[in-house]
Parts: C-alpha cells; structure tokens; sequence
C-alpha cells in the first residue's frame, strides 16, 4: 500500500515532533530501555517510509493480515 505524498509528509513531521519532544509513550525516565525502543520503532518506521515509499507493515501485521 502505498501513500499519498501529502500524507508520507505529515507521517514523516509526526513522526519528528514524536521524536524531539519529551512526552513520549514510554519516557526514558521510567524504563530506560523500553523507552529507546519505541523512539526506534518511529524512526527505523520514518526511514522505512522514505525509503521505500509505504510503511513497514510486517511490524504491526502478518502477510496474511496486511490492509
């Protein structure tokens, strides 16, 4: 599935602003590990999603499963 280039743009800010702001789904502060993975997870998702132009699907569903 690809997607439009308005919305890999404002997939890719979110993304961003995700990443430089210091509320986060899981803080560092609490769980220190866990709290650098998600930060990962956005981030190898961002590149993905510049990269090949479609979000990285086999992280969130099987090939079965895939929308």
């Amino acid at each position: 599935m690809t997607l439009k280039k308005s919305h890999k743009i404002l997939l890719v800010l979110f993304g961003l602003i995700y990443l430089i702001s210091p509320v986060d789904l899981i803080p560092e502060f609490l769980v220190p590990i866990l709290g650098w993975v998600d930060d990962g997870v956005i981030l190898y998702a961002i590149y993905h999603l510049v990269r090949y132009n479609q979000l990285p699907w086999n992280l969130f569903f099987n090939k079965k499963n895939k929308p």
